[in-house]
C-alpha cells in the first residue's frame, strides 16, 4: 500500500467473513444469519446486531420491534424461511410466520423481499408485509415496485392497497360520537 493506494468505498476492510455455525445458517443469497445475535431491519432488510435500536444502514428506529431471536417458536421458522435450499419450503415458512401477525417478523419479510432468489418467496413476503399494515412495510413495498418479476410488483401493489384500506378505516373512525366527546373533554 503505497501513497497512491485508494481504498475501495464499496468494501469494508474491517468486515470479518463469518462461517456458518450451530447457532446460524447461510441463506440462499449467501448471507450468514444468526437470529440469536442479529436482527433484521424492517426497512432495508439488512442484518444488524440484536441489541441495536437503530439500523446503522438506514437509521430506522427499531426500539418498538422485538427481535426474533428471543422467540423460541418464530426463530426456527425464521431460520427455515431464510436458509432452506428449497424455495417452496421457504415460501411456506414465510406464510406460517405471517399467520402469527407478529411485527417482529417485519425484518424477515423485508429481507426475503429484497434478497430471496425465488420470485414466489418474494411475492409471499410482499403479501405478508401488506397484511401486517405497519408503516415500515410502506417503504419496503414501495421499493418492491422495482422488482424484476411482475408477480412480485403486483403483490407489492396489492400490499400497498391493503395498508391504504386499513389507514382509510382508521380515518373514518375519527368521526364517531364517542371520539368527539373525548375531544371536547380535553
Amino acid at each position: 500500500m503505497g501513497k497512491d493506494w485508494i481504498p475501495d468505498p464499496n468494501k469494508n476492510p474491517y468486515r470479518v467473513k463469518q462461517s456458518p455455525s450451530s447457532s446460524g445458517a447461510t441463506a440462499p443469497s449467501g448471507n450468514f444469519i444468526d437470529f440469536n445475535t442479529q436482527r433484521v431491519c424492517p426497512s432495508c432488510g439488512r442484518f444488524i446486531k440484536i441489541d441495536h435500536n437503530f439500523c446503522k444502514y438506514c437509521g430506522v428506529d427499531l426500539s418498538e420491534i422485538e427481535p426474533i431471536g428471543k422467540d423460541d417458536i418464530l426463530r426456527p421458522l425464521a431460520i427455515t424461511a431464510a436458509t432452506d435450499p428449497d424455495a417452496s419450503v421457504r415460501k411456506e415458512a414465510l406464510d406460517t410466520i405471517g399467520s402469527f401477525k407478529e411485527k417482529k417478523a417485519l425484518g424477515l419479510f423485508t429481507h426475503a423481499l429484497f434478497n430471496d432468489p425465488s420470485p414466489e418467496c418474494r411475492k409471499e413476503a410482499a403479501d405478508e408485509l401488506g397484511d401486517l399494515h405497519h408503516p415500515y412495510s410502506l417503504e419496503a413495498l414501495t421499493k418492491a415496485l422495482k422488482d424484476q418479476d411482475p408477480s412480485v410488483r403486483k403483490e407489492a401493489i396489492e400490499g400497498l392497497k391493503k395498508i391504504k384500506e386499513k389507514t382509510k378505516k382508521k380515518d373514518h373512525d375519527k368521526g364517531k360520537p364517542e371520539e368527539r366527546e373525548e375531544e371536547k373533554e380535553d
